[in-house]
């Protein structure tokens, strides 16, 4: 459907597969907007059908395990024994990828329409989204580079007129003054795990294995949604507001651990 006004056009985008909830978000990767109009006759939570919070639409796992082919009993210097044996047997290698793309998120009006009800941004037809980490102009991270691609429905006066407020609004009425269900997808997580073990034999039924454990080996950050709140984050304020210049788009948190930096473990295991 195509809504036009004298300055923008806008589109509503009909790819959308299941029920937008507020009910939250597991994985910390998006954030959806509330139900329009639960209670409206006609509309309901049918209104609001769109793609679920764990919709992720490309994803790549790799992992596995490989044990060294050296040592006593292996491929390579199969002969040798005792101290060089325990040297150059015994190691094994593990690892976890992860790499996928953004989980949705909806973007909610700046301001309401009508009393009672939620509202949804209007994307603007022929605006880019330019969607990507990059820095804002004060130097801080970012997600939405084109605040120019969304739009709002006006807000309804008396009968149900559509108002001039706020500026720069599109003015429809009925159903369609409560917005579209725009969702755009976040940032992506990107992960890999590593470890690697090394087994002592110090007798026929009994083995030492010293493990070394490296998570997020690359120290590679995965970034929150802008205008993700929730488990101990508090959002940045406005970053879901388009018309908020300074902070639209600007991202307050990391989805694991506080920064989610390099971790690495030792431990040793007694095997018998």
């Amino acid at each position: 459907m195509v809504l036009v006004d004298e300055t923008k056009e806008v589109i509503a985008d009909p790819t959308y597969s299941k029920t937008l909830s507020d009910a939250g978000d597991l994985l910390n990767g998006g954030s959806l907007q509330g139900y329009r109009a639960p209670s409206v006759p006609g509309l309901g939570i049918h209104f609001d059908y769109g793609l679920a919070g764990f919709d992720i639409r490309n994803v790549f796992h790799f992992s596995g395990g490989y044990e060294l082919p050296f040592g006593k009993g292996k491929h390579f210097a199969s002969g040798v024994s005792g101290l060089q044996n325990q040297l150059i047997g015994g190691w094994s290698l593990n690892w976890s990828t992860t790499l996928q793309g953004g989980q949705p998120i909806g973007l909610n009006c700046p301001s309401g329409t009508a009393a009672g009800l939620n509202c949804g941004d209007l994307r603007v037809k022929g605006q880019p989204l330019n969607l990507g980490l990059h820095n804002s102009s004060d130097g801080k991270l970012s997600w939405y580079g084109n605040p120019a691609a969304f739009a709002q429905p006006c807000t309804l006066g008396p009968g149900g007129t559509p108002t001039s407020s706020p500026t720069g609004c599109v003015p429809l009425t009925g159903a369609a003054a409560l917005g579209g269900l725009t969702q755009v997808p976040g940032p992506g997580f990107h992960r890999a795990d590593f470890s690697i073990f090394k087994n002592f034999a110090i007798k026929e039924r009994l083995t030492v294995q010293f493990r070394t454990e490296i998570f997020n080996i690359l120290n590679h950050p995965n970034f929150n949604a802008p205008n993700f709140g929730g488990n101990g984050v508090v959002a940045v304020s406005g970053a879901g507001d388009f018309t908020n210049l300074t902070n639209f788009g600007k991202i307050g948190a990391t989805r694991d651990a506080p920064y989610d930096p390099r971790q690495i473990q030792f431990a040793l295991k007694l095997v018998f």
